[in-house]
């Protein structure tokens, strides 16, 4: 019996090798399209002490977020839509609502927290839930 040359073999193998990882690859993409993210900016130029953020019966805190840094929320597929609310232990005090989530969707919210207190939220809907289910009515 004949073996074929390896490069033969590879012109087979190395293509059914990269079409399974591109699947996995898409499978994977659209697996995590659904899953909705909240990401915080911290634009103050100081350590952060608290922050709380709440958004679609859920809530999160983290404490000694540095300046010039962020954190990453990914919100679990409970609760319904809702605003955003941010809650910072500074003096004053700040407390921000606004914004707009769902808790599944893919949506993806940018909040920028500047020195004066103000929020800057920018809104994102995932690749393929807008191209699957259309790009949502979103007013920022």
């Amino acid at each position: 019996m004949k073996h074929r040359p390896w490069y033969l073999r590879k012109r087979i193998l190395l293509p059914l090798l990269l079409l399974a990882l591109l699947i996995v690859a898409v499978a994977a993409a659209v697996a995590r399209s659904d899953v909705s993210r909240i990401i915080v900016f911290n634009e103050t130029g100081e350590t952060l002490s608290g922050l709380r953020l709440s958004a679609c019966g859920q809530a999160t805190s983290f404490r000694n977020l540095p300046a010039e840094s962020s954190i990453r929320w990914k919100l679990e597929p409970l609760g319904s839509a809702s605003e955003i609310g941010v809650e910072l232990a500074a003096e004053p005090p700040v407390r921000w609502l606004g914004g707009y989530i769902e808790p599944h969707g893919g949506y993806v919210i940018t909040l920028r927290l500047w020195p004066d207190g103000q929020v800057e939220a920018h809104t994102q809907i995932s690749f393929w839930q807008r191209a699957v289910k259309g790009a949502p009515n979103v007013n920022e």
